[in-house]
């Protein structure tokens, strides 16, 4: 099976499309420049998909919150392009260009004006996390390999283009996908408590493709759990729908 990313996102966790049944190469050989090329670069071919869902967050001491989610996502050899919107009110467009190098990361809110109260914060979210945009942060190291949940993967140490955060990723070695991320504050390092957690729970598969359908993600005092129950995916030559990327409703 050949993972391509949705990351995050998804991401995330970044949900990830995983394309038609193939053997992974062995990555046991490769540099960690070069298995990160590996993954930063997942998408042999177009594809798409639609995803919906609900997402639910609980901090200690207050009630338990939820909303609808979707993600739709496109990608071709050379970008990823996604759309998030959550509660049917806010949304978000992340595109992820492969490029060489690290390749460049946009995120654009789908309203005229900064949102005054954004809704992913309150449930412990970014965009950049469902689309796993940290996967293109600057290599620091790679450290000792670990498994996850029975998968044995490579770990690196990531930190983002500002230099406030570092991301520890594990990535599967068989599938080049990461199944877990563990980011810190710049000050401290990847030996020290995570302040944010996020962890694939689940795949299923559909039609020719693997869908990460359930994720976690948490940190000190709050756990947020995304599941996306309705899905659709496929190949832009067997049509794309008129769907993928919405409108929200005008602003008043």
């Amino acid at each position: 099976m050949r993972f391509f990313a949705v990351l995050i996102l998804l991401g995330l966790w970044c949900v990830a499309v995983v394309g038609a049944d193939a053997p992974a190469t062995d990555a046991g050989e490769l540099s960690a420049l070069d298995f990160l090329y590996r993954v930063r670069h997942p998408a042999a071919r177009e594809s798409w998909s639609a995803m919906d869902g609900e997402v639910q967050h609980l901090r200690r001491g207050a009630e338990m919150i939820t909303a609808p989610l979707y993600l739709g996502m496109l990608f071709s050899p050379e970008r990823t392009l996604a759309q998030i919107i959550i509660d049917g009110k806010q949304g978000y467009t992340v595109g992820q260009t492969y490029g060489a190098g690290n390749g460049e990361t946009s995120v654009i809110p789908m309203s005229k004006q900064p949102y005054a109260e954004p809704l992913l914060p309150k449930f412990g979210l970014r965009p950049q996390d469902l689309t796993m945009t940290f996967l293109y942060w600057n290599l620091v190291r790679e450290m000792p390999s670990e498994s996850v949940k029975g998968s044995d993967c490579r770990v690196f140490e990531l930190k983002s283009p500002d230099g406030k955060e570092l991301v520890k990723v594990y990535i599967s070695r068989e599938y080049f996908f990461p199944l877990k991320a563990e980011w810190f504050n710049s000050d401290s390092n990847a030996e020290s408590a995570p302040v944010r957690t996020l962890e694939v729970a689940s795949f299923k598969k559909q039609d020719d493709f693997w869908l990460v359908n359930k994720l976690t993600l948490y940190g000190p005092g709050w756990r947020t759990k995304v599941n996306f129950d309705k899905t659709s995916v496929g190949y832009p030559e067997k049509g794309i729908p008129s769907t993928l990327f919405r409108q929200l409703p005008e602003e008043k």
